[in-house]
């Protein structure tokens, strides 16, 4: 039998109908019957839109989903706090630092503010962290033995055709370049897995990061020259600060050295862009290989030499605690003027502030830590501790530091003045230290350089100075 369906309006009886039947002729339908069949109508259709839809993961608002890992970025270097609920006010339980991973449980939920965050799971640990510092980080492939990241790679095992670099861990994803056998390669992580089980390592060519599959990837001499690497490069824009080079292409690495002003060092790598977009070269001087910022480094056809003695300027830490870092991830800022560097001091308070302080100088970085007993300092917990061991009244935090004394203008700055940087891990007020003169300030950095000195005139710090107080 053949049924048609129909629908219309019978001209006859101007009622609208609707109706299957075996000849095609329609029933008629009263206005009752009409909004009936309406009604069944948007019922069917929310329920194929609602229980047909695929199974997936619950996905949240920029398509990280639940039960993936992420991985920390954009902080500058200082990580994002790990909170136990998803509010700006809520306690800290620690810093996770910048790349490191975490899994994602839960999606976005916005605090009072409009802050939104993730419920994350790390080292075991569920809490929050802010939405803004997270990115996808692939998933992992088990039983893959991970390329460190930093370390040169070999393509290896093509027969002489060469292996695609890919923009995404997935092999149907665009092709970015051929490489081909033998090539050097700067590893960036991984492996990382596809929905088809394929498995693929991130790396730099040559300044371009893509993807290749792992059955091409292999193991290279930690002194291999990558593709586009070679020839020497002079340190250089460092105000005389040493300047430190790490393990890999980024300031949360662990440091491996430090070289200074004038020194040529041997280029292992063209320019490797960590998560930030900041750019970082592998180098290798006096049988030591690391990343140092492109920032303070340029092309030179000079031989490489022996590194030159410390400036006599640099501070003498403690063996405990590295030197005094070298910062990327801010344009050159604006020079301080030359007689912030030789203000006069700040009284007896000044003096006193300052050499107090320096009695701490290489303590470690404790997230809280407000006095010698929890072990070290967290920025606003140094200062706090300087200063009311001098008798003065300190706030708690980089916002509440602004409530010091009296405002004092950079050309008047003076040992013992309170420093306050806004937007380093976290927006607003969020870092504080304290100036000790010669155009050096005194503070907790992190947990990687613990308490050190740095010169005001860095770009990390200057470009994002916020203000100074006077006790």
């Amino acid at each position: 039998m053949n049924y048609k369906k129909s629908s219309g309006l019978n001209q006859a009886t101007s009622k609208f109908w609707v109706g299957v039947t075996a000849s095609g002729k329609s029933f008629p339908r009263t206005k009752n019957s009409r909004l009936l069949a309406f009604t069944l109508f948007f019922i069917t259709l929310f329920s194929l839109t609602t229980f047909l839809q695929p199974v997936s993961a619950v996905r949240a608002d920029d398509g990280l989903a639940a039960n993936s890992p992420a991985r920390v970025a954009n902080t500058d270097g200082d990580g994002v706090r790990f909170r136990e609920a998803p509010d700006t006010g809520s306690a800290t339980i620690t810093i996770i630092r910048e790349n490191e991973l975490v899994m994602i449980k839960g999606g976005q939920t916005k605090d009072s503010e409009g802050h939104s965050f993730y419920k994350v799971e790390y080292q075991g640990k569920t809490g929050y962290a802010m939405s803004d510092y997270l990115i996808f980080a692939g998933k992992a492939a088990p039983g893959v033995k991970a390329i460190p990241t930093g370390s040169p790679a070999k393509i290896v095992n093509t027969d002489g055709d060469g292996v695609n670099l890919r923009q995404q861990a997935s092999s149907g994803s665009s092709v970015l370049a051929v490489l081909t056998e033998n090539t050097v390669v700067t590893s960036l992580g991984g492996p990382f897995t596809d929905k088809q089980n394929n498995s693929f390592f991130r790396v730099d060519f040559k300044g371009t990061s893509g993807y290749v599959s792992i059955a091409y990837v292999g193991s290279a001499p930690a002194d291999a020259v990558t593709s586009g690497g070679g020839g020497n490069l002079k340190v250089t824009n460092t105000d005389g600060d040493p300047v430190r080079f790490r393990s890999g292409p980024g300031k949360t690495f662990d440091q491996v050295g430090l070289v200074y002003e004038g020194q040529v060092v041997k280029a292992l790598s063209s320019a490797v862009k960590d998560d930030d977009g900041d750019k970082w070269f592998r180098i290798e001087t006096n049988g030591k290989v690391g990343y140092v910022s492109s920032l303070y480094v340029a092309n030179t056809s000079d031989a490489v030499g022996k590194a030159p003695a410390a400036p006599a300027k640099a501070p003498a830490a403690p063996a405990k605690a590295p030197a005094a870092p070298a910062k990327t991830q801010a344009p050159a800022p604006t020079k301080i003027p030359a007689q912030v560097q030789s203000a006069p001091s700040n009284g007896s308070l000044g003096s006193n502030i300052v050499a107090f302080a320096k009695k701490y100088l290489g303590w470690r970085y404790v997230w809280g830590g407000k006095s010698p007993s929890a072990g070290g300092f967290d920025c606003s917990g140094f200062v706090y501790w300087v200063l009311t061991q001098n008798g003065v009244s300190a706030g708690s935090s980089a916002a509440g530091d602004l409530s010091i004394g009296s405002p004092v203008s950079l050309s008047n700055l003076q040992p013992g003045d309170v420093l306050v940087w806004s937007n380093t891990y976290m927006p607003g007020p969020s870092h504080v230290g304290i100036y000790i003169g010669g155009g050096q300030f005194i503070h907790a950095e992190n947990a990687s350089t613990g308490v050190t000195i740095t010169s005001v005139n860095s770009p990390y710090y200057a470009s994002r100075f916020t203000a100074a107080r006077r006790p």
